[in-house]
């Protein structure tokens, strides 16, 4: 495929950017490590949410905080939908 400016790009199989694949990709090991924590009965608490993020910043320091804040999001999401927060 040709830009804007005439450069010829090739592109992989996933159109989904690099930065979402890293966030898939550590999705499963956020989810073990999360887990415990926000499962809690008052896992939604401003101080579970922010031991969350903070956990996940330990483990992933290339992570930037929109990134982590998108994870712990997505892992609560996981837990509400699977019923594991009850």
């Amino acid at each position: 495929m040709v830009n804007i400016n005439g450069t010829t790009h090739a592109y992989s199989k996933s159109t989904e950017p690099p930065r979402s694949l890293l966030l898939r990709s550590r999705f499963d090991s956020a989810l073990v490590l999360l887990k415990p924590l926000l499962s809690a009965s008052d896992a939604l608490s401003g101080t579970n949410l922010y031991r969350a993020m903070s956990q996940l910043h330990t483990a992933y320091p290339d992570l930037r905080g929109d990134e982590i804040e998108a994870l712990v999001a997505d892992v609560i999401r996981s837990l509400q939908n699977r019923g594991d927060k009850h």
